[in-house]
């Protein structure tokens, strides 16, 4: 009765191993298709973020320029991302919500840039969703994605 006790519980134990090795993190990306190509696009995007960056000493046209190249950097990478195509998007949960906080820092680093091109720029504002920092969101999906400092820092 033992034996049989004992094999019902590591086989309970087993299905619920397999079943939680089974089910996506609603906290992380971790689709491999969705893995391999944000840390490509990434890396691209870093690299073109880093190329773009003027100095505070740059005249405006320069920095609002600088701006928009970095914009359309990340652009790229929410293009590549979006190109995948809504099931292997949906399939991973935090996927959607992460496109759209790259979205979000394209448009406060938009409206900073027009802020600034007017003459009367305003601090830029990184918005605050469902009560968590936009860079905590951004940075912590589970891939190596960090948002560049040349993007906080416009």
């Amino acid at each position: 009765m033992a034996v049989v006790v004992g094999g019902a519980t590591v086989a309970v134990v087993l299905l619920q191993l397999w079943s939680y090795a089974h089910v996506d993190n609603p906290a992380l990306i971790e689709r491999s298709v969705i893995v391999r190509t944000a840390t490509s696009r990434c890396a691209a995007m870093r690299d073109s973020a880093a190329a773009a960056a003027v100095g505070t000493a740059a005249s405006i046209p320069q920095r609002v320029g600088a701006i928009n190249a970095q914009n359309d950097a990340v652009t790229d990478l929410v293009t590549a991302i979006r190109a995948l195509g809504p099931k292997v998007i949906d399939a991973d949960a935090p996927t959607e919500r992460w496109i759209q906080d790259w979205e979000r820092l394209v448009a406060a680093r938009d409206a900073y840039a027009r802020s600034l091109a007017s003459g009367h720029p305003t601090p830029m504002h990184l918005p605050t969703v469902e009560g968590t920092p936009l860079l905590d969101r951004l940075n912590d999906v589970g891939i190596s994605c960090r948002v560049p400092l040349a993007l906080l820092a416009p």
